[in-house]
């Protein structure tokens, strides 16, 4: 059972003047298309080769909730995804929201790297006008695709106002996640996407968009002025984990090809995946002492769940990669 709504809105169809919303193509399983003969079941299927235009005209409807400005940022497969994507979508939402202020904006993207953007954008922009990144995971011509719907109900809720200065937001699955929490949970199923133990912001269904909780606390766009870097030089962030054996090889070798100039640019931070709440084998740690020796910030994270409290408080390590990635652009 769904909790009772603390708000609830939605916008009539054919009314007679919509909100203006810009949709952003970056390619990914939404926009992928499988091969003759394996269309049924999309296995085998291409990430990435339908324009944003085919999956509007896909997402029947939409049209009548609100006026679309179509772009093709790029389209990939997510896993191949750049930093400098990031850049890219917030600077065009910064350009779209300067023309129009109350606009806002729907970014398609691939499952895999969703919740590493969507991050990236909350630090990124200033809240206002909603950004709501959405993804599928059957591609287009599969059977039961979920990307229309999904798209559907991304342009609803960027169209909402009751989802303004609410942050970056991700629509999955009829649930309304926030960029924080998001995480793709599972590799195969359809509702892959989840919140953890905080759940999910709302609920976009027949009955308009809902959301259910606030967020504790929100600090989006506290990296804005990342998005004017002049050189965009992007520091190295490399993701480390503890297990059973860990003997350090790996940390001394990043170092060590740091030091070299082997490595460029050189290492400027490990987040390590530490078991339990954040242990460390002890081997591991006698090679992270030595890189905090030689200035590059450590910061050890579970494994298996977000952060709780301090600087990183509810992300997980890929989501805390993406922040020092952020806070060390030039």
């Amino acid at each position: 059972m769904q909790p009772s709504p603390s708000s609830a809105s939605s916008h009539p169809l054919g009314a007679a003047e919509l909100p203006e919303v810009l949709v952003l193509g970056t390619g990914g399983t939404i926009a992928g298309v499988a091969p003759e003969g394996q269309r049924a079941t999309g296995a085998g299927y291409t990430a990435g080769v339908l324009a944003v235009d085919q999956l509007t005209a896909a997402a029947a409807g939409v049209e009548q909730v609100a006026r679309l400005d179509l772009r093709q940022v790029c389209n990939i497969d997510s896993k191949d995804a750049q930093p400098a994507l990031w850049l890219e979508l917030a600077r065009q939402v910064r350009a779209w929201r300067a023309l129009v202020p109350a606009g806002g904006c729907v970014i398609t993207h691939g499952s895999d790297t969703l919740e590493e953007t969507a991050w990236a954008l909350d630090l990124l922009l200033e809240p206002g006008a909603p950004v709501v990144c959405t993804a599928a995971m059957l591609p287009a011509t599969a059977l039961s695709a979920d990307g229309p719907r999904n798209l559907f109900d991304a342009v609803r809720v960027a169209a909402d106002p009751a989802a303004r200065g609410r942050g970056v937001l991700c629509v999955a699955h009829g649930r309304v996640h926030a960029a924080r929490d998001v995480g793709k949970l599972y590799p195969a199923r359809v509702d892959a996407f989840a919140s953890g133990e905080r759940g999910p912001l709302g609920f976009i269904d027949a009955r308009g968009l809902r959301f259910t909780r606030e967020l504790p606390r929100h600090g989006a766009g506290r990296l804005a002025s990342a998005c004017d870097a002049a050189g965009a030089t992007w520091p190295r962030v490399e993701l480390v984990c503890s297990h059973a054996g860990a003997d350090g090889a790996l940390v001394r070798a990043l170092l060590a090809a740091s030091r070299s100039g082997q490595l460029q640019p050189a290492l400027s931070a490990l987040v390590v995946l530490g078991t339990g709440g954040g242990t460390v084998h002890e081997q591991l740690q006698a090679a992270l002492d030595e890189a905090l020796a030689a200035g590059v910030r450590v910061e050890v994270v579970p494994r298996n769940g977000p952060c709780e409290g301090g600087e990183f408080d509810g992300l997980n390590a890929v989501k805390v990669r993406v922040q020092l990635l952020l806070q060390g652009l030039r």
